[in-house]
């Protein structure tokens, strides 16, 4: 018992720590102009797999990220670090046949009170030209659960694998915070997994197991949630994996959690590779099977969801 307190509060001070901070980056939207009206609007279609890069005006500081199936890359900044950047696409990565990219540039500032700067490029390529749109994807089931909760990974006989621990959909806002924060340690490798922005993707109950949790009352015993975030060593590990997509699952089964309770996360680097997995079925790592926790407590909240659920 002393010994699970003890964890408890070591991961509490740990994301104490790692959640003071803010980060700060770049959300850049590359579109192919399909209806050729030479404006960025709904007819048309994402650009996947071009390098959106961005740099400080002095010189001093650069990074770069993939866009996404959906067009998108989320491109870290200095942290607390006001300044002023410019944006551009790699000219080698666009499509071949790209004939302009509007604008050839961005030149954006950033601030503490504006830590997160969105923009989008058009480019034109006769490949597009009369391709329609990718349908919205169906609608996640966003504001009917959020999540609180921490704990560790592992045979309890050995150190914990992994401690982990934030909240998603603080207050069952996805605005909040970026929709919450996550933080998982890999102890065996050194890795810190940091989730900035958070989509929950859906909340709903597991076969198998009764429907619901039950501190606080829910009619959910798991929720899915996705987003962005960075993957760094820490204690003498080197290694910075910069911007990386992930998914997690949480399942509430009891009070207390542990011994219960089930947690499933994998992290993506930009090239695809999986750098992070806590699963029971690692051979099959896009297979969601939840490991049970050891330690700590994972609890599902509908408060401030709207009338929308029946209690």
């Amino acid at each position: 018992m002393k010994r699970t307190v003890r964890l408890l509060i070591s991961l509490a001070l740990f994301l104490a720590a790692t959640t003071s901070s803010n980060a700060w980056f770049k959300v850049t939207y590359v579109f192919c102009d399909a209806n050729t009206n030479g404006i960025v609007d709904t007819g048309d279609v994402p650009v996947p797999s071009v390098l959106v890069v961005v740099t400080n005006m002095s010189g001093t500081f650069s990074n770069a990220n993939w866009t996404t199936p959906e067009g998108y890359a989320l491109v870290g900044l200095q942290e607390n670090v006001p300044d002023t950047y410019v944006c551009f696409l790699h000219s080698a990565t666009l499509p071949v046949g790209t004939t302009l990219v509007m604008p050839s540039f961005n030149v954006f500032s950033i601030t503490s009170a504006n830590d997160v700067v969105t923009n989008a490029f058009l480019i034109e390529n006769s490949a597009c030209v009369g391709i329609s749109p990718p349908p919205p994807p169906p609608p996640p089931a966003t504001n009917m659960c959020w999540l609180t909760g921490g704990g560790t990974i592992g045979d309890v006989q050995r150190p914990p694998e992994h401690s982990f621990g934030g909240v998603v959909y603080p207050g069952c806002s996805p605005v909040a915070a970026g929709g919450g924060n996550w933080n998982d340690v890999d102890h065996r490798t050194r890795l810190h997994f940091k989730g900035l922005t958070i989509q929950v993707v859906d909340c709903g109950n597991l076969p198998g197991y009764p429907p619901g949790s039950s501190s606080p009352k829910t009619p959910f015993n798991f929720i899915d949630f996705k987003g962005e975030g960075t993957l760094k060593g820490v204690g003498g590990n080197t290694a910075d994996y910069g911007m990386v997509t992930f998914y997690a699952r949480c399942v509430d089964l009891g009070e207390p959690g542990k011994g219960v309770d089930q947690y499933y996360l994998r992290v993506m680097d930009a090239n695809g590779n999986i750098q992070m997995l806590i699963s029971s079925d690692p051979a099959n790592p896009l297979s969601i099977a939840p490991v049970v926790i050891r330690s700590g407590n994972l609890q599902l909240h509908i408060s401030g969801c709207g009338k929308r659920l029946k209690h």
